[in-house]
């Protein structure tokens, strides 16, 4: 094979990987709702796990409460998960405000295999649970005041079992704004894998799920473990012949807070690459793609081809921005403060990253929210 041959299929491989996912995410994007009246509005539950969340629980709590979904139509249950802090005197706090608002405290650590972590803290909210659709979002999120009517919306559908959808960073910060273009980034090849109808992945902070669907599947007992139990649980409504509907609208996006350090940002990097594993051979394509970017750029400096390394780095930033683009086109209606406006340097920190992403899988403990977990170990 020639230098010259190696470049091609690298330019290649960029232009297709873009027309396959852009066509992903476009099938996701036209995808319509189907609204009801309120007489017909179903009763939904939102589960909030909490960890150490004093400065974080309460606001959250408000903004779900300030959602416009009928009152009489919600509950909120929000799991103390073990907390060393004031998070459990903050949502004792808050019950008195809230009626509706149930609160369940974990004190000490599951010995059950499946349940460790978060999806221990999810299935005892679920468990609680009444509503016939289960709303999950972190205790560090913060959710728009129609939130829970326009995913409810996406359920009117009954083959739907499973509804992902945006969340932004709220940013100020270089290094905010940088995780909030992954965000928007992650987010748009995962829905475009659902367009695909190839799950890859999803965020846990602003998902929810059919109740009917979730004990069909024994909810989080009977799912595998995972260190991206997001991940998991979208595999298995899939696996169960359930639609997804990864939800494109400005009423359906939270906010969350980004990582604070370059630490924390590496660990829930190192989390996500982990967990990506069990995305088995679509892990590997993902992975070639970006491998034959990079056998471009390099053999482009090797070879002094300055062209080319132009026409290879600019055909992946461009495609990337053109991806990530039309995602927050429609996001940013209502949410202008939560996106940056020049993308560019962001994304080509971000492609970057992918140099140091096999590097993560030399390590199986994975930490995370201060507790430790092992891919291989039970």
């Amino acid at each position: 094979m020639t230098k010259l041959t190696i470049l091609y299929l690298s330019l290649a491989i960029i232009l297709i990987r873009f027309i396959v996912f852009y066509i992903g995410a476009e099938r996701e994007r036209r995808k319509k709702l189907l609204a009801k009246p309120e007489s017909e509005l179903p009763f939904v539950s939102v589960i909030i796990p909490a960890r150490n969340e004093e400065l974080n629980i309460r606001n959250c709590i408000y903004s779900v409460f300030a959602n416009s979904y009928p009152k009489d139509k919600f509950e909120v249950i929000a799991i103390n998960d073990r907390s060393e802090d004031w998070t459990g005197s903050i949502l004792n706090e808050c019950k008195k405000e809230f009626n509706n608002l149930k609160i369940i405290t974990i004190s000490e650590a599951t010995k059950h295999i499946n349940l460790r972590g978060k999806p221990g803290a999810l299935q005892k909210g679920a468990e609680a649970a009444s509503g016939e659709i289960f709303l999950f979002t972190d205790a560090d999120c913060i959710v728009g005041k129609n939130w829970i009517k326009t995913i409810v919306a996406a359920f009117n559908n009954p083959k739907v079992g499973l509804v992902p959808s945006f969340t932004a960073i709220r940013a100020s910060s270089f290094f905010d704004k940088l995780q909030g273009t992954e965000w928007a980034y992650t987010h748009t090849l995962a829905s475009a894998g659902i367009g695909l109808n190839i799950p890859l992945g999803c965020f846990g902070n602003n998902l929810s799920i059919r109740a009917k669907a979730f004990r069909e599947l024994g909810g989080y007992e009977k799912i595998k473990f995972s260190v991206t139990e997001d991940l998991a649980l979208l595999q298995a409504v899939f696996d169960a012949g359930w639609d997804i509907h990864y939800l494109y609208s400005p009423e359906s996006l939270v906010t969350t807070l980004p990582c604070k350090t370059i630490k924390s940002y590496i660990q829930q990097h190192h989390r996500w690459t982990i967990g990506g594993i069990e995305l088995g051979w679509r892990a590997v394509v993902f992975v070639f793609s970006s491998l034959w970017f990079w056998l471009g750029i390099v053999f482009s400096i090797v070879f002094a081809n300055w062209l080319w390394l132009g026409i290879i780095a600019g055909s992946r930033i461009l495609s990337d921005w053109l991806l990530v683009k039309s995602s927050i086109r429609i996001l940013r209606k209502n949410n202008k403060e939560s996106f940056s406006k020049i993308l560019s340097p962001f994304l080509i920190l971000i492609i970057m990253i992918e140099i140091i992403v096999p590097f993560f899988l030399l390590n199986r403990k994975v930490k995370w929210k201060n507790q430790v977990f092992h891919k291989n170990k039970k």
